[in-house]
């Protein structure tokens, strides 16, 4: 607790400039002790987060309509369908059923395991836009195949199922622009700066790198960890799956709500409509008599918690955009950040691996995205490989607690902490090489 008090009260004695306001100098104080608590997990974090806006009121910081305009935006609201679209979708059965499904199609065996995992995680993706719930349900998927297979915990091969399953959840988020609340929140905090992207535009730049990345990761885990039998696992699958028997009705009918909801997405650019409304749409129409999709369980277990905590880490972003905090950011980062497009990217990256030994992902992606869109702003640099990188980096963890959806993995027990180790780190390096070999390449070609 001492630091989370002594280092914002140390900012607080550093004597104000033209630049360094005093409202700038108090927003980095409260700002920073909120960040202390969350880091050092003093207290449930949706606690700080809602003491966060009301601290940034009363401090005389900022007025209300800054401190709470992100319940304005989309992304709290689309995150809250979101969960609920999860645990409709896992009702119903389709979620499993996509995941047995593909594991099959991939032949069944220990490796078309771990790959049918991920082309599900890939397609899931695209439906449900909550990353924590989607990690909820793979990480469950994965555990049941663990206990089902009777592989031991903490062996090579129930490692690679645990950590199959969360990066199928983590990893295809960033193929789609609504599939995680940090790139909604590192965009939006880019357009104080003067960008945009469309659902479309950022599925063209990035969809095919990150699922090159994905299959990548599955890759590695297959490299690491081995193979086992084929037979044993494919008619464990195939008994799974003809118990599922013929698709329900629920399942048919989320089926053609899906297809309506990927449909409104792609056809963002026609009808003008932000994508984030149309899975509350979606989940509206699953509540409609007649339809019955939905359940009283399936809002009253949403977690509510995540939503206040999403909302507080855009007011971060919001609050600093008021006061020109990002700016005053942006000039100090701009000397390490100068360069050529392969060092921007390649020192975002870092960047971002750094601050996730100290910070959450969002609560980075919050404070130093606008910061980061400046610079590049000032340089006349292409914003999208940057914010690619930014995102990749904040990916990037060595240790489980750096990073709340691994470490509710890593929880089961399944995992041993040298295979985890051993898999982030041997990842950690694949993926700057991979941003800088694969991807930006791609990137000069069609961007």
């Amino acid at each position: 607790m001492g630091v989370c008090i002594f280092l914002p009260l140390m900012i607080m004695a550093i004597p104000v400039t033209e630049s360094f306001t005093t409202e700038i100098r108090c927003f980095f104080a409260v700002t920073l002790f909120v960040i202390f608590l969350w880091a050092f997990e003093l207290m449930p974090y949706v606690i700080p987060a809602m003491f966060l806006p009301v601290l940034y009121v009363v401090t005389g910081i900022a007025g209300p309509a800054a401190a709470f305009a992100p319940w304005g935006h989309y992304i709290p609201w689309m995150l809250l369908a979101g969960m609920i679209l999860t645990y409709i979708f896992d009702d119903a059965g389709l979620l499993r059923r996509i995941s047995y499904w593909a594991i099959l199609k991939t032949g069944g065996s220990f490796n078309g395991l771990l790959y049918g995992l991920m082309i599900s995680g890939v397609v899931i993706a695209l439906i449900l836009p909550d990353i924590a719930s989607r990690t909820v349900l793979f990480v469950a998927i994965a555990f049941g195949i663990c206990k089902a297979l009777e592989l031991p915990p903490l062996s090579r091969r129930a490692s690679a199922v645990m950590l199959a399953g969360v990066m199928s959840a983590l990893t295809p988020s960033y193929i789609y622009y609504t599939s995680a609340a940090q790139t909604l929140i590192a965009w939006e905090a880019a357009s104080g700066s003067g960008y945009t992207i469309s659902w479309l535009r950022y599925l063209l730049y990035n969809g095919l790198p990150t699922l090159i990345w994905c299959f990548l990761t599955i890759l590695i885990i297959q490299v690491l960890f081995g193979r086992a039998k084929k037979e044993h696992y494919k008619s464990y699958f195939e008994e799974e799956y003809r118990k599922m028997g013929k698709l329900s009705i629920k399942e048919k009918k989320l089926a053609v709500i899906s297809l309506g909801l990927c449909l409104f997405v792609v056809l963002e650019s026609y009808h003008g409509i932000e994508v984030g409304w149309g899975f509350v749409a979606a989940v509206f129409l699953c509540y409609l008599p007649g339809i019955n999709l939905g359940t009283e369980h399936s809002y009253k277990d949403a977690n509510y918690a995540l939503i206040i905590f999403v909302a507080s880490c855009m007011a971060i972003g919001a609050v600093s955009n008021q006061l020109g905090a990002g700016v005053f950011i942006a000039q100090n980062l701009q000397p390490y950040l100068s360069g050529g497009l392969v060092h921007m990217v390649a020192a975002s990256w870092l960047l971002a691996v750094i601050l996730n030994f100290v910070m959450t992902p969002l609560a980075a992606v919050s404070c130093l995205s606008g910061p980061l869109a400046g610079i590049v702003n000032t340089m006349d640099a292409p914003i999208v490989p940057v914010m690619y990188a930014w995102n990749q980096g904040l990916e990037q963890i060595i240790l489980p607690y750096e990073y709340a959806l691994i470490l509710l993995a890593f929880g089961y027990g399944y995992i041993s902490l040298k295979h985890f180790i051993g898999f982030f780190s041997v990842r950690m390096v694949a993926n700057i090489l991979f941003v800088v070999i694969v991807y930006l390449p791609f990137w000069m070609i069609f961007g």
